[in-house]
C-alpha cells in the first residue's frame, strides 16, 4: 500500500509542475480534474471500499468454487492467493465457509485439501476446537458407518455393591493422556458412551475404531453403604469391522480402593 502512495505522489509531480508554471493556463480546471482522478485511484486501490480488492476476492472465490464443483484438490496457486489478498480473520472465515460448503456438497477431495491447508491458521485453543469440528464433519462424511460408534457396559455385568455414583474414562493405549470418552453415572446398567462424550472433537470413539486402537478402560464406583470404593481397569482391542462394542464386567474384575 505504501508503494501505491509513493506512485501516486510521483504521478502528481508533472501536474504540480504544470500548475506552478508561469505560462500555463486553465490551472484550476487541471488541478481539479487531476485531484479527482488521483483521489479516485487511491480509493479504488487502497480504501476499505477498494473495488480492485473486492474484484480479486470475488475472482479467487469463483475459481476455488469451480474446483470444488468438480471435487478437485484446490490448487496451490489459489491457496497462496488467499494468503496474499486476505487478512488473518478473513482467511479463517473463508476457510470455514469453503470447507463447510465442500462437505455439504459432498466434494470431499476438495474439502480434504482445504482441511490440510487450513490447520496452521487455527492456533489458539478456541480456534483449534473449530478446526477439529471441521475435521470431524469431513471424517464422518467419508466414513459414515463409524459416525455412531459406541462403547457399552453389558447390562449383565456384576457389581460388588449397590452404587451411589461412578465415572468411566476411556483412553487410547500409548496415546495422549486425554480420554476419548468420559462420563459420570449412577446406573451402570444403562452405561453407553458415544462420540458426544469425547473431550476434543474428532478425538473420539469413531477415531479409535477407524484406527483399530487398543483401549484402556478405567471405571470407579462408590458404594451406597460404608462409602466403599471399587475400580475396574482393562485393555480392550477394537475390531475395525465393528462400530460398537459391549463389555461384561465380572465380579472378580473389581478391585477395592485402598
Amino acid at each position: 500500500m505504501a508503494i501505491f502512495y509513493l506512485l501516486t505522489i510521483f504521478a502528481a509531480l508533472p501536474i504540480i509542475a504544470y500548475i506552478l508554471g508561469q505560462k500555463t493556463s486553465n490551472k484550476g480546471i487541471v488541478f481539479g480534474i487531476s485531484s479527482l482522478v488521483l483521489i479516485f485511484c487511491v480509493i479504488i486501490f487502497t480504501s476499505k471500499f477498494a473495488l480492485i480488492g473486492s474484484f480479486q476476492k470475488q475472482l479467487i472465490n469463483t475459481k476455488i468454487f469451480d474446483q470444488i464443483n468438480i471435487d478437485s484438490p484446490i490448487s496451490e496457486e489459489y491457496l497462496k492467493k488467499i494468503e496474499d489478498i486476505l487478512n488473518e480473520n478473513e482467511i479463517q472465515n473463508w476457510l470455514i465457509a469453503l470447507i463447510s460448503k465442500s462437505i455439504d456438497l459432498k466434494k470431499l477431495t476438495s474439502a480434504e485439501s482445504l482441511i490440510i491447508f487450513s490447520e496452521r491458521f487455527f492456533t489458539s485453543s478456541n480456534e483449534k476446537i473449530i478446526f477439529y469440528e471441521l475435521y470431524t464433519l469431513l471424517r464422518d462424511e467419508k466414513f459414515p458407518e463409524f459416525k455412531n460408534s459406541s462403547f457399552l457396559i453389558d447390562k449383565d455385568s456384576i457389581l460388588p455393591c449397590e452404587i451411589s455414583s461412578g465415572k468411566i474414562d476411556i483412553f487410547v493405549m500409548n496415546g495422549p493422556d486425554i480420554p476419548i470418552a468420559k462420563k459420570d453415572f449412577k446406573n451402570i446398567d444403562d452405561l453407553k458412551l458415544t462420540n458426544t462424550d469425547s473431550v476434543i472433537p474428532g478425538f473420539d470413539l469413531s477415531s479409535a475404531y477407524l484406527n483399530n486402537e487398543t483401549l484402556e478402560i478405567y471405571i470407579e464406583i462408590i458404594c451406597m453403604k460404608k462409602q466403599l470404593q471399587f475400580y475396574f481397569e482393562n485393555l480392550i482391542v477394537l475390531d475395525i469391522k465393528r462400530t460398537s462394542l459391549s463389555y461384561k464386567i465380572n465380579l472378580n474384575e473389581w478391585l477395592k480402593q485402598t
